[in-house]
């Protein structure tokens, strides 16, 4: 991994400290949560002290004993047959109808969407098999909601409405008995000629005891067939009604036949014989007082069924919407998947005098209030801690580029410190004063060091050829005059041996400054224009004069290679290949020398049949001072040939190489020289 990377991971590592933010709002939030329950606990325990004693708002008539009427099982007041049990029907008998508290009023339109999905609120009454129906009950407002199916499998409607009560034109009817707030008793009656809205009438009795029907304008709604049977959707106002409330079917199988009676009240005289226990209108409106946006009260009985409630749960939601995008945002990472979203709180209602439980006060609050406040804390928070991450990772990034750069330039120093000349000691960064300059100072004292010993090698065969010289003079000299003595036979043998030592040392000076003598050649030589191929075409044939044991091929262009350059330089060259190529071949061998002209340069090949390099020495062969003959060899060798190639490849642009022919049957050094 690049330092870029590495810096960029460190600097990422700064992301830990939103984390942390949000581990912090999250501890916030839970205690403002709790500050806030302990806070809703107090105002509900205060309204329902303001509630305390106050049966006249919570109910329109006094609750039944807990040990006598049960509110929340209303099955329990009439033992049904076990055949009624598992319908979940009751016979008729004392009811307490307990409505429940509507969001909303429902449409009258004689059908059951607008009601809330509450099997549990269902009232069942049957008389037998046939005759049975169900009862919903609601409060909304300031008015009474009903919804009656009635199971009938052959429902008849009433002839064409007329005032008079004849009971030939009789269908199906569903009669309401009721009390008033001053207990006097009231029967009503709602019968459809066709489906649709339906009004309910009363029966008047004239001066002369004529009796007459009148439709009761206030109590209203709707008739629809249902699937086996009828449905009826009724609104009656509050105002019209007292403690006592009733409902009777009478269930016709032809218009004008005798009625099968059944309900929750008498069919002799249509007396109730159910309670209604609903809160008084008053409640709600008392209630309404309290409320604020974001907060629920509710009054139940003490079984949990609700007598009124006013609910601003909406209006928090509608303004948390508002949040801004960054905190909404910010919520995602925060926010526990499942969490409740409301605080509850719920406080008792008791009698003034016998402290008897009368009723339960719940108070239920969105978290929309806390959640501004730990969305404002944490906006703020996080806005900063990303910040500073962005901050942070920008900075250690551009730093990682910075030490990138100054790498790099070290980098591209070092690899270009060695060139023709010599060593380049300058080195870049050594100004800097911290670790990356101590680094660059160190390479620059070792490239110096190195530089001296470089020029010091370069010298030493030509300091070391001048010291000897004269010494191997003396000895040369001395030899030439004992062999002018007479000296014995035996002693003639020791004379040879140190004639030819002598001579071999003069050929060890004389290779040990070749090397020097053609830098020296190098320096002085100057570039001229000219036409390689007669260059080595002249060359060839001077050495098939020189080394009449081998066979030289040339493969030359027949169009002129032009090069900048120096003659002389590209002939010595050429003899250092041939004379390397004849050491490696056998006797009779063919040498080839090839010429290739390429746009930007032109390729100088020699190829020899003979032993092939070993993989590991191919880019060594052209070292100084390095050589690799197999077997014995009387001639004194260096490795300074190659070097020489290499040095007059450089001079001329190029550079040089070694390979294995491809069967491995010999070597093709080449040589490419820039044109």
């Amino acid at each position: 991994m690049s330092l870029r990377l590495k810096l960029l991971a460190l600097g990422l590592a700064t992301l830990v400290l939103p984390w942390g933010g949000c581990r912090y709002a999250r501890e916030m939030e839970s205690a403002l949560r709790e500050g806030e329950a302990n806070s809703l606990l107090a105002v509900s325990q205060t309204i329902a002290a303001s509630l305390q004693g106050r049966s006249d708002l919570l109910y329109r008539a006094a609750p039944a004993p807990a040990d006598t009427q049960p509110e929340a099982q209303p099955e329990s007041q009439a033992a049904p047959a076990p055949a009624d049990a598992e319908r979940g029907y009751l016979h008729p008998g004392p009811y307490d109808l307990q409505p429940l508290a509507l969001s909303a009023a429902p449409l009258l339109d004689g059908y059951s969407e607008d009601w809330p999905r509450a099997p549990a609120a269902w009232a069942y009454f049957r008389k037998d098999d046939r005759h049975r129906f169900r009862l919903l009950s609601g409060v909304f407002e300031r008015m009474l909601y009903l919804l009656l199916e009635v199971h009938d499998e052959h429902p008849v409607f009433d002839a064409p409405v007329t005032n008079t009560l004849d009971p030939a034109t009789y269908g199906d009817r569903v009669w309401l008995a009721f009390e008033d707030n001053k207990g006097e008793e009231h029967q009503v009656f709602i019968s459809a000629t066709a489906p649709g809205a339906v009004s309910a009438r009363h029966i008047d009795s004239g001066e002369y005891g004529q009796q007459s029907t009148a439709i009761e304008p206030r109590i209203r709604g709707a008739w629809q067939p249902a699937k086996d049977g009828y449905r009826i959707e009724l609104r009656v106002p509050l105002s019209m009604l007292g403690g006592r409330f009733g409902v009777l079917v009478d269930d016709r199988d032809a218009r004008g036949a005798a009625p099968v009676s059944y309900g929750t009240l008498r069919s002799e005289d249509l007396h109730p014989l159910g309670r209604l226990i609903v809160a008084a209108p008053e409640l709600t409106a008392y209630l309404a007082q309290f409320m604020q946006p974001g907060l629920r009260l509710a009054v139940t009985t003490p079984a949990g069924r609700v007598l009124a409630r006013a609910d601003a749960l909406a209006q928090a939601s509608a303004l948390g919407s508002e949040a801004p995008i960054m905190a909404r945002l910010y919520r995602r990472f925060v926010d526990r998947p499942g969490e409740r979203q409301l605080i509850e709180a719920a406080a008792p209602i008791y009698a003034r005098d016998t402290r008897e439980l009368i009723g339960r006060l719940e108070v239920t609050q969105t978290a929309d209030r806390w959640i501004r406040l730990r969305d404002h804390a944490l906006t703020r928070m996080l806005n900063f801690t990303l910040s500073t991450s962005v901050v942070a990772v920008i900075a250690m990034f551009a730093f990682a580029a910075w030490l990138a750069l100054r790498l790099s330039r070290l980098r591209r120093a070092s690899e270009s410190a060695l060139t023709r000349t010599g060593l380049v000691t300058s080195f870049p960064e050594t100004d800097s004063r911290d670790e990356l300059g101590d680094v660059a100072r160190g390479f620059s004292t070792l490239l110096s060091r190195l530089n001296e010993y470089t020029s010091y090698l370069r010298t030493l065969a030509g300091k070391l050829a001048h010291e000897i010289r004269t010494p191997l003079t003396i000895v040369r000299s001395s030899l030439d005059n004992l062999e002018a003595e007479q000296v014995p036979a035996a002693a003639r043998v020791y004379l040879t041996r140190a004639r030819q030592g002598s001579e071999r040392l003069n050929a060890i000076l004389l290779a040990m400054g070749a090397a020097t003598r053609v830098e020296e050649a190098i320096g002085s030589a100057e570039r001229v224009s000219f036409d390689l191929v007669p260059v080595l075409s002249s060359a060839v044939a001077a050495y098939r004069g020189a080394f009449p044991e081998r066979v030289f091929r040339a493969e030359l262009p027949g169009e002129p290679v032009t090069l900048e350059g120096a003659p002389d330089l590209i002939v010595q060259m050429l003899d250092k290949l041939i004379d390397n190529a004849v050491d490696f071949s056998a006797p009779g061998s063919t040498i080839t020398v090839r010429l290739r002209a390429e746009p930007q340069a032109a390729v100088v090949e020699v190829e020899n049949a003979g032993p092939a390099l070993p993989l590991h020495v191919e880019g060594r062969v052209f070292e100084s001072l390095w050589q690799s003959r197999p077997g014995a060899d009387t001639r004194p060798h260096f490795g300074l040939g190659l070097y020489i190639v290499r040095l007059i490849a450089e001079f001329h642009g190029g550079e040089a190489s070694a390979r294995n022919l491809p069967d491995g049957s010999g070597v093709r050094m080449a040589v490419r020289l820039a044109r």
